[in-house]
């Protein structure tokens, strides 16, 4: 058995990913508004910040589903426990976060590896940040 990406990981990584480069990630604040509109019952960002820190290891499937439409993953068994998506997803997330913070404007990544992905990752992360 394999060992899974921890909640918390995958919350943030998702956070990281659900914005434009020129702007600032959501805050528990937020998240917790807007999962309350969504969902038509209250949220606490503690609830969210929970879920940030890893205090919190276990999300309701309908905040789990309503998290990943709000950062625009369209898995929403992402943040479920089942399965092994968890990483392709991971691994695609990782990369567009990449390419937008990096100012790339085109990636050419159908039919990858998990190995040839962590390498496009690698070079990502080699380039410098883009600023204004």
């Amino acid at each position: 058995m394999r060992n899974r990406m921890p909640l918390a990981e995958k919350i943030e990584r998702m956070i990281a990913f659900a914005h434009r480069w020129d702007e600032p990630a959501l805050d528990d604040t937020q998240i917790a508004a807007e999962l309350t509109r969504r969902l038509g019952r209250p949220v606490e960002p503690a609830d969210i910040a929970g879920l940030r820190d890893g205090s919190v290891t276990l999300i309701p499937r309908d905040v789990a589903a309503e998290l990943c439409a709000l950062c625009g993953v369209t898995d929403k068994g992402y943040l479920l426990p089942e399965g092994d998506e968890d990483v392709d997803i991971d691994l695609r997330l990782q990369l567009w976060t990449l390419a937008r913070d990096r100012g790339v404007q085109h990636v050419a990544a159908r039919a990858m590896t998990r190995d040839k992905l962590r390498e496009l990752i690698a070079d990502l992360r080699a380039l410098p940040v883009r600023t204004r």
